[in-house]
């Protein structure tokens, strides 16, 4: 076979006459679940992917977080967790296809929707997820690093990726800036031509789709159980009229906040659903497939002007595949239904993995919390008014402002303190209370402090990720009532 009919064989498209994906030139159609390679670490990757295998998908599906690979401008991080490479290679040997996810913003439950908080320090007026000059130079240059090293694992170079993503559900962000999503499409067109399909992902309603829909890329929408799935891809067709059908996230389970049950979704709706769609002849992405964890403080937050929710730790979302990786009664529920549809691999089924009894964790003081000497104090500055943790180079973690209160005002003193997120108040290095963005409270009252040592030590519980407010800076605003101002 020479180079020419080799370049041909490997391909990925739509035949609109017959509503149906081509691979190869052959009539396709996906059963992927979602794994994002930055919520495990790179360790338990095949293990992942090749229990996705065994369930009976076909591709997986993952995100690309920018500020993962540019925690600072210009510096890129290629390797370790953060080998995106090494996680494509793995799944296309474990025989799965990959929808690439790349971005800009990517939602995910994700500090900033994966945005890297340093756009908010270098141009604080930034216009996000927009036509701003700005924000455009930033993204295109992360998006031409990503694409350069993925290139070669494009379909059309005979690797796994089939499909690129144009930004994510961006008939969900109300700046509705069309030019913008042009633009994205056409600097990933440079990169990837026709050698991987370019699609659009939105919520299956009208109004979602008429901003997120990008001419030239294959429009696609998502939604989970419990609805008339006949009627949400009926949304799909107002924007696709021809070609296969495509849920490109359906909820086998949800997230969790803070001070929430954990959220769960009954396997016998999700696998009714399931078969609703495939019965269809759809494509589907089951978001998750696999959850995993947010590790350090990369949780995001929903919410915006009146209301905050920050995302947990723990990202299990009540997927098929338990946090640990364990398949679950729905695992194989769903690997039931898919075996109607599609052949199922030769291989064995996972099992549940050992668990260790280390028994009891004995912990013990080291360092007191405000001690000027630890080794958690990363750097120090002075300011006649608090500055943001975005000034301050503090991407995530603790910011502690201080202050000396004045010794001659004698009447009651109220502190009020709009406090995003969550600070510890001390007086003279004695707790006096706490201040919360998720439970509202704002103001408290401090007792004799005059001449004192004001202290807060201010939490970032995570920037917004979804919705029209997510330049969501962390700072101490407002006033300490007839004493101070912060």
């Amino acid at each position: 076979m020479n180079t020419q009919d080799t370049v041909w064989q490997y391909s990925f498209g739509v035949d609109y006459e017959n509503n149906q994906f081509l691979l190869d030139g052959e009539p396709f159609r996906y059963v992927s679940g979602s794994f994002h390679y930055f919520r495990a670490p790179r360790q338990y990757w095949r293990d992942r992917l090749r229990k996705m295998r065994a369930a009976g998908l076909n591709a997986v599906s993952t995100y690309v977080e920018w500020s993962l690979h540019e925690p600072e401008p210009g510096q890129f991080n290629w390797v370790g967790d953060a080998d995106l490479v090494e996680f494509l290679n793995i799944a296309q040997e474990e025989d799965l296809l990959v929808l690439l996810r790349p971005g800009p913003y990517i939602c995910a439950e994700r500090d900033l929707g994966g945005l890297p908080y340093w756009l908010l320090r270098e141009v604080p007026d930034i216009k996000l997820r927009t036509k701003d000059a700005a924000f455009m130079k930033y993204a295109t240059s992360y998006l031409n690093q990503v694409l350069e090293k993925v290139k070669p694992l494009l379909r059309g170079n005979g690797g796994p990726i089939i499909m690129v993503q144009i930004e994510n559900e961006y008939g969900s962000y109300n700046a509705c800036d069309t030019e913008y999503t042009d633009m994205l499409k056409e600097v990933i067109v440079e990169k990837v031509g026709s050698k991987a399909l370019l699609y659009t992902t939105d919520g299956s309603s009208a109004s979602m789709l008429r901003c997120g829909f990008v001419p030239g890329a294959y429009a696609t929408v998502d939604f989970g159980t419990s609805v008339n799935v006949t009627s949400n891809f009926q949304s799909m067709r107002l924007y696709q009229p021809r070609g296969p059908l495509v849920n490109s996230e359906f909820y086998p389970g949800w997230l969790t906040h803070w001070g929430e049950a954990f959220q769960r979704v009954k396997t016998e709706a999700v696998t009714k659903t399931l078969r609703e769609m495939l019965a269809l002849g759809a494509s589907v992405n089951i978001y998750m497939f696999y959850g995993g964890t947010n590790f350090a403080f990369t949780s995001g937050a929903n919410g915006g002007v009146d209301a905050y929710s920050p995302q947990i730790t723990s990202y299990d979302y009540d997927a098929p595949l338990t946090e640990a990786g364990d398949p679950t009664d729905k695992y194989f529920a769903i690997r039931d239904v898919i075996g109607q549809y599609l052949p199922l691999p030769n291989m064995s089924l996972p099992t549940a993995s050992p668990k260790g009894n280390y028994g009891p964790v004995l912990l013990e003081p080291v360092l007191k919390l405000l001690d000027d000497r630890s080794s958690f104090v990363v750097s120090w500055a002075t300011s006649d008014k608090p500055e943001t943790f975005e000034h301050l180079s503090v991407n995530q973690g603790f910011v502690l402002y201080e202050t000396d209160l004045l010794p001659s005002i004698h009447d009651p003193v109220i502190l009020r303190a709009t406090t995003k997120d969550r600070a510890l108040v001390y007086v003279d290095g004695r707790l006096s209370g706490t201040l919360s963005r998720i439970d509202k409270i704002f103001t408290m009252p401090l007792e004799s402090p005059y001449g004192r040592r004001l202290s807060l030590l201010v939490e970032n519980q995570g920037r917004l990720n979804f919705g029209n407010e997510i330049h969501d800076f962390k700072v101490l605003y407002e006033i300490l009532r007839r004493c101070l101002y912060i």
